[in-house]
């Protein structure tokens, strides 16, 4: 309004030599009129806008209020629908009295108590006695940090425990500080955690060390023997035989006789010794506190003596022994991978010296191992070379002394170490995967050497000639027969397979029909080394065998152990009556003869009569007549 007067006021140009005029006045009051009547019109106008305003506003703030007083509600039943719903217990916590203000249902079940009884308790009578002191301490870095993460112990109601994973907030409550802590079981996590280490540390079959916690506990060992001026010793023990019963009885058993022998070997123990599974079936102790190495005889025999007692399989008796190897610190080895391989050589020495037994490491063990691999490497040439040969040896009825047969035997006329017995060398040919190669041999060699024989017009003999497990395995064995049979046109009756009892009991089905199929061929089947393996005479009936071999182990034992000789006899009965003819293995002496005649075997092998012959030698044999005579075995 006043720029309007404003305006007014300047057109009157008024001055005191000129006033207005009655028109001007009359104008000017008129403008001023319409200027407060524009400002009353204003007024109305602002006045009016401004309680519409006002009215709006409040409804807005109304509006506003209302949903924010609905997102809480929502919000809260969301936060009751979690908290309620939750997989983890939640805990809402009074900082200052401890009390537990809220709680939800899993919280309630996991712990065994009821919400009410809960509710009436304080957080501290959840925990253990003994973590009592830690509440404090975790309240106090809560409080600073405002969040906190932690693992602590639950008991329930029943007393029995459970290891929870706990996250913390402070919250404000009703104007109280409170903490919110979700708890999660982590029991099972533990427990597989606690696995995974336990795996890292201990042989997951046996529960005994494995060889990374040996190798730890050779070098504490080290440590404080070498501070007290002190000796340690470490012992290396390979179970002999073990593959033969793991292939005869099955994997599953063969584990089993794992764990069986790892016990023997911590009962014949001081728990402050270490037994660990090096692998497969060997074992390493370490024994510490051992004032002079001569202390170690009797542990060790201890040892051998417990692991040679029989095992129970499958209603059969399974016999096992172990050869050890033993190193001691430090004239042995000053570190433990040192101290493991000396021993280890030193086993490899036992077992070469007949197994079942001990030796101490002495620096020659390793020149003799390196010699043994030498020979492993030698041994891929030697049929190459024309090294390996066929030796007979004789074999005879029990009666009358007549030659009925012959068994082809390896023999390697080593370059350098003379003729080797195949002691020396089978056991390399299985390691090295060559034993098929050498039996494919053999059976070829002595097939044309008896049809030779035959031939000259000598009375037929019987050739045997053994197989290993790998040949039973193999799926051409009765193809490698046949044509071994018609390439030397050898009659197959005159040709006798022999199979081990561990050998054929590795896989029954698959010996079983292997050996029908033989038999359709016309060959004759015996079992060898009956009666220190692991079947059992009621399998007999189940494969077509023609003759039975008592292994030689019962020949030395025969004369002084009335036992045996009743096992022997029982053995013979059974067979005869299964229609299987009864063969004695490994006679040296006359009264081992005389006791076997009377049993009621039917023939016998052994250097009483004869020992392994090359075929010059053998031939000369053959044609001087039907009765052997004694010869010397020397």
């Amino acid at each position: 309004m006043h720029k309007i007067l404003w305006r007014q006021l300047r057109r009157l140009q008024l001055d005191e030599n000129s006033p207005p005029t009655m028109k001007e006045w009359e104008d000017f009051l008129s403008t001023i009129e319409q200027a407060y009547r524009q400002a009353d019109q204003d007024r109305y106008l602002l006045e009016r806008s401004l309680a519409i305003s006002s009215k709006e506003t409040q409804e807005l703030y109304d509006q506003e209020q209302q949903r924010i007083k609905e997102a809480l509600r929502v919000s809260e039943g969301k936060y009751r629908s979690l908290f309620e719903n939750a997989i983890d217990s939640i805990f809402i916590i009074d900082v200052e009295s401890r009390r537990i203000m809220d709680v939800n249902q899993v919280a309630a079940d996991r712990l065994g108590y009821t919400r009410e009884e809960l509710l009436s308790m304080g957080i501290d009578n959840i925990y253990p006695r003994e973590e009592l002191e830690r509440t404090d301490d975790i309240i106090h870095r809560l409080l600073e940090s405002g969040y906190l993460t932690f693992e602590r112990t639950h008991v329930r109601k029943d007393g029995s425990t459970m290891l929870v994973e706990v996250s913390s907030i402070i919250m404000e409550q009703d104007g109280r500080q409170v903490y919110q802590s979700i708890a999660r079981d982590i029991t099972q996590r533990k427990i597989t955690e606690l696995e995974l280490q336990r795996l890292a540390k201990y042989d997951s079959l046996t529960g005994v060390a494995n060889r990374a916690l040996f190798l730890d506990r050779i070098s504490h060992a080290i440590e404080l023997a070498h501070r007290n001026q002190s000796v340690l010793v470490v012992l290396f023990l390979d179970l002999d035989g073990f593959k033969a019963i793991n292939d005869a009885f099955g994997h599953e058993q063969g584990d089993a006789l794992l764990q069986l022998i790892a016990k023997r070997i911590q009962g014949c123990l001081r728990r402050s010794d270490t037994v660990a599974r090096l692998g497969g079936d060997e074992f390493g102790i370490l024994l510490e506190g051992i004032r002079d190495p001569d202390e170690t005889v009797g542990i060790v025999q201890k040892l051998i003596d417990a692991i040679s007692e029989p095992f129970n399989f499958q209603n059969a008796e399974a016999f096992i022994t172990t050869s050890v190897g033993i190193s001691v610190y430090p004239v042995h080895g000053s570190d433990p991978e040192t101290l493991i391989q000396n021993a280890d050589w030193a086993m490899y020495a036992s077992k070469a010296e007949g197994k079942n037994n001990f030796r101490f490491y002495v620096a020659a063990m390793k020149a003799r191992a390196l010699e043994r691999l030498e020979l492993g490497n030698q041994l891929r040439y030697a049929l190459e070379r024309n090294e390996i040969s066929a030796f007979y040896q004789p074999q005879v009825e029990c009666e009358t002394g007549a030659l009925v047969g012959v068994e082809a035997l390896a023999r390697w006329y080593h370059p350098q170490l003379g003729i080797l017995l195949p002691d020396r060398f089978v056991g390399l040919a299985e390691e090295m995967g060559m034993i098929v190669t050498l039996s494919n041999w053999m059976l070829k060699t002595a097939c044309a050497e008896v049809k030779r024989w035959l031939d000259m017009g000598l009375p037929p003999l019987r050739l045997a000639i053994n197989l290993s497990d790998r040949d039973l395995k193999q799926g051409d064995l009765v193809a490698r027969v046949k044509a071994a049979l018609d390439s030397s046109q050898l009659p197959a009756e005159l040709l006798e397979l022999e199979l081990s009892e561990n050998t054929i009991f590795q896989d029954f089905q698959q010996a079983r029909q292997t050996l029908t199929q033989l038999k359709e061929l016309g060959v004759r089947l015996a079992i060898d080394d009956f009666g220190v393996g692991y079947s059992t005479l009621s399998h007999l009936a189940e494969f077509p065998f023609d003759t039975l071999k008592i292994d030689r182990h019962f020949a030395a034992q025969i004369v002084n152990s009335p036992g045996h000789l009743a096992i022997v006899s029982g053995i013979v009965t059974i067979a005869r009556k299964l229609g299987m003819e009864v063969f004695a293995e490994g006679v040296e002496h006359e009264s081992q003869l005389e006791l076997y005649r009377q049993a009621g075997c039917h023939q016998i092998q052994g250097e009483l009569f004869s020992k392994a012959l090359p075929p010059h030698e053998m031939l000369a044999l053959v044609k001087a007549g039907a009765v052997m005579p004694r010869v010397d075995s020397k």
